[in-house]
């Protein structure tokens, strides 16, 4: 058995890793599978639809398991289920089947965000925001060195699923990994009481008001991702390149804020963090939207920092606050900050079709704004109870599932 912590947090950090893979991979080979499919662009936004829900939806369930069973199956079990997707994916050549074939992918990979976070919550229970941070820089890293391979292997003779294979091998070996992993998880409720402590969250305001701030902050950063392109070319004339270039900043900016807000959180305040970045972000949105030229680009890209340390530090306030239902408040938690990217990115479009890319980055403000107030109102509340004693779950043999 595996029962070294820093082998366990290697292999929790590699399988996020290759979730950010995973999201790059399928972005920039979509158009080689729509060839390969024979289907449209109305298709293959059903079929990214289809991968997004499987995501969402375990990112719930997987979270609700972690309060009671050990989390490094719950990170086999996505590991071996993403394995899988990735192996078989465009083995045959059907719509149907490959919509299946990316829900199952995506259904691994919620299992793998909700299991990763909660298991290194248990590994560090004193350390929650500066391992979380840090573990997200590592989705970041994922996320950049995805196009880069998988657009050298669809150039190199549209190679890409070659790309998905040699994924699977590497998540196989990671799942084993898992399998063999010592410890137990800190089941942190009884299965029997689970329902009624995970219906008291929806009941706490607090956990309420910190659900709404992700689903707008985190919501607006992927709005940004994948729209903050077309705002720059569109709205401020920026040519391809240089709005391309803002965007790798942004993700580059990510990963040094991640690991800027993971030295803090030794430090400071979870929730002071949160509310700085807040302020932090909608300035640089601002200068995006009112500024012109290399202004509007620099503003774009630096928001990535701004954007950065927001969800794992709220991921590790959330454990702080709520330490005996962890597992399904950080996964009730990554379900909503998915759903706002969705609902956020759809209204920015509609808005932007009815009127244009500048009034579209309105709804991305607007929702930024949103957060900052609702959290500045209870941020006083928020800071006093996390300044509480509280009792974490130990990650130890004490009890097993």
């Amino acid at each position: 058995m595996i029962e070294n912590r820093v082998y366990i947090t290697a292999a929790a950090f590699a399988s996020l890793a290759f979730n950010g893979m995973t999201y790059a991979f399928m972005g920039t080979s979509l158009p080689a599978i729509q060839s390969h499919l024979e289907i449209g662009i109305d298709l293959a936004g059903i079929l990214m639809a289809s991968f997004q829900t499987g995501v969402t939806v375990f990112s719930f369930i997987g979270g609700i398991m972690s309060d009671c069973y050990r989390r490094e199956r719950i990170l086999m079990g996505g590991c071996l289920v993403l394995c899988a997707g990735s192996l078989f994916l465009g083995v045959i050549p059907s719509y149907a089947v490959t919509l299946i074939v990316v829900w199952i992918m995506g259904a691994g990979m919620g299992c793998i965000l909700s299991g990763s976070n909660t298991l290194l919550v248990s590994l560090y229970p004193i350390r929650k925001g500066m391992i979380l941070n840090i573990h997200h820089v590592f989705f970041s890293i994922g996320s950049l060195i995805g196009p880069l391979i998988m657009g050298y292997l669809i150039i190199s003779g549209n190679l890409w699923r070659q790309g998905f294979i040699g994924e699977s091998i590497i998540l196989l070996v990671l799942g084993v990994i898992f399998f063999f992993a010592g410890g137990s998880t800190p089941v942190s409720c009884e299965r029997t009481l689970l329902g009624s402590q995970v219906g008291n969250l929806f009941k706490d305001k607090h956990f309420l008001l910190i659900l709404i701030v992700c689903a707008l902050s985190v919501g607006t950063q992927v709005t940004v991702m994948l729209l903050g392109v077309s705002f720059l070319i569109q709205a401020k004339q920026a040519a391809l390149p240089t709005a391309g270039a803002a965007l790798s900043l942004f993700a580059l900016f990510m990963v040094l804020g991640r690991l800027v807000c993971g030295r803090l959180t030794m430090s400071v305040r979870h929730s002071t963090i949160i509310i700085t970045l807040l302020w932090l972000q909608m300035a640089t949105l601002a200068l995006a939207w009112q500024g012109d030229g290399w202004l509007a680009v620099a503003a774009l890209a630096l928001s990535g920092f701004t954007f950065s340390g927001i969800f794992p530090t709220a991921l590790a306030l959330t454990g702080v606050l709520y330490p005996h239902v962890e597992g399904s408040a950080l996964g009730i938690l990554s379900t909503t900050s998915g759903m706002g990217g969705v609902v956020l990115c759809w209204l920015t479009g509609y808005a932007a079709e009815l009127a244009d890319m500048r009034i579209g980055f309105m709804v991305m403000m607007l929702a930024c704004i949103s957060a900052l107030v609702l959290f500045q109102i209870n941020y006083k509340i928020l800071a006093r109870r996390e300044s509480l004693p509280s009792r974490p779950a130990p990650y130890n043999n004490a009890t097993k599932t």
